[in-house]
């Protein structure tokens, strides 16, 4: 198969989700959106969409390539195409399926678990999510509403749209699983605010907690793509 994937930002690669799909033999293509790559216009070339991360908002209309890019999931979430979005990717397939993007009431940056809800019981890649909660690596400010016609499959108390499926393989997740350590150092260092607003010895508590929970979410994360793959095939 011929995957899509949308990048927002040079240093959020698909990383451990692209390498799980080139390690299946699927073939990955690249649009790099904020470098003036153009999404393509016929999407039955593509098998599905990966949407990753990045600084934007879902809410930057006025940005040209984020205007267009909304327009072009909308169209492809109405065609049925398989998506799996990750973070900004997330919110903007929310924002394509007619959701509401505002400031997260907590902004999550660092290690927070995640917890199934009653649609996961089912759910062909959440249902193994452990009652007692997942952790997984966040690094957003906003959040979304949850679309008229998601169900969701994982929450947080303090911000509950954690992750969202759409139609049969049109999934949204907030959370980043795909990263490893030294992607979330190179975050670390070229986020000045982040790094603000963590202080140093919540950083250094972060990476220690990157090695507590950072094979067990992989772990989750290879599993959760071979479970999307299936979706597709």
């Amino acid at each position: 198969m011929r995957f899509l994937i949308i990048q927002h930002l040079s240093i959020e690669p698909p990383a451990l989700i692209g390498e799980i799909l080139c390690a299946a033999g699927h073939a990955l293509h690249y649009v790099h959106i904020d470098e003036g790559d153009a999404l393509p216009e016929n999407t039955a070339d593509f098998s599905a969409v990966v949407i990753m991360g990045g600084p934007q908002s879902a809410n930057d209309t006025h940005l040209a390539y984020i205007d267009n890019e909304l327009r072009w999931l909308s169209k492809a979430l109405a065609d049925g195409m398989p998506m799996l979005g990750i973070c900004l990717g997330a919110q903007m397939m929310a924002k394509a399926a007619a959701a509401e993007i505002t400031r997260s009431p907590v902004r999550e940056l660092g290690w927070y678990p995640v917890f199934p809800t009653s649609a996961s019981r089912n759910d062909p890649l959440f249902a193994d999510l452990p009652s007692t909660g997942l952790q997984v690596f966040q690094w957003h400010g906003e959040t979304f509403s949850l679309p008229a016609q998601a169900s969701l499959v994982a929450t947080h108390p303090d911000v509950p749209q954690q992750v969202f499926r759409l139609k049969q393989a049109q999934y949204g997740l907030q959370c980043h699983v795909e990263v490893d350590e030294s992607i979330i150092h190179t975050w670390i260092a070229a986020g000045d605010s982040e790094r603000d607003a963590l202080g140093e010895s919540t950083i250094a508590a972060l990476h220690n907690e990157t090695a507590q929970h950072l094979d067990a979410m992989r772990l989750f994360c290879r599993q959760m793509v071979k479970n999307w793959l299936a979706l597709i095939d």
